[in-house]
């Protein structure tokens, strides 16, 4: 459910991680993985991922604020389960209205982005440690792309 990644210097190469129905950027170096549900691609213990799921019913846009709830309930329990310090906000990914939640805790920060469009959701999840840059991180999320 979670991806942590960044790491890498600004000169760094990415590559295209294809997932069945999204892409997205990472450092060229990383180790990629995929599942039938997920990609990812990790350096030690920096780690991007992107996940899918299923909704049970179809989100639309207008429906934004009615979801904001549920997804803020999913980012406390993650706080309370990591014992960490939670920053949320807003923002456009894929061009969608998304949410995206920062979890620190000891010298880890975890980064949740939440994606909805139609019946799926898509959890963009970075990990990294609070000395790294957080650039890998803000590539993944700017480069995600819905297929």
């Amino acid at each position: 459910m979670i991806v942590a990644g960044c790491g890498g210097g600004s000169g760094s190469k990415t590559r295209v991680i294809a997932g069945n129905e999204f892409t997205f950027e990472a450092p060229s170096n990383w180790t990629v993985r995929h599942t039938a549900r997920s990609s990812s691609a990790a350096s030690g213990e920096q780690t991007l991922q992107a996940s899918v799921f299923p909704l049970s019913r179809a989100y639309t846009p207008a429906l934004f604020s009615e979801v904001q709830p549920e997804i803020e309930r999913v980012a406390t329990a993650l706080k309370e389960k990591l014992h960490a310090r939670l920053t949320g906000r807003t923002l456009a990914v894929a061009g969608e209205r998304a949410w995206q939640y920062d979890l620190a805790h000891g010298d880890v920060v975890e980064q949740v982005t939440f994606v909805l469009r139609g019946k799926r959701e898509f959890q963009l999840y970075c990990r990294r440690g609070t000395s790294d840059s957080s650039r890998p991180c803000s590539r993944f999320v700017s480069s995600f792309r819905l297929r």
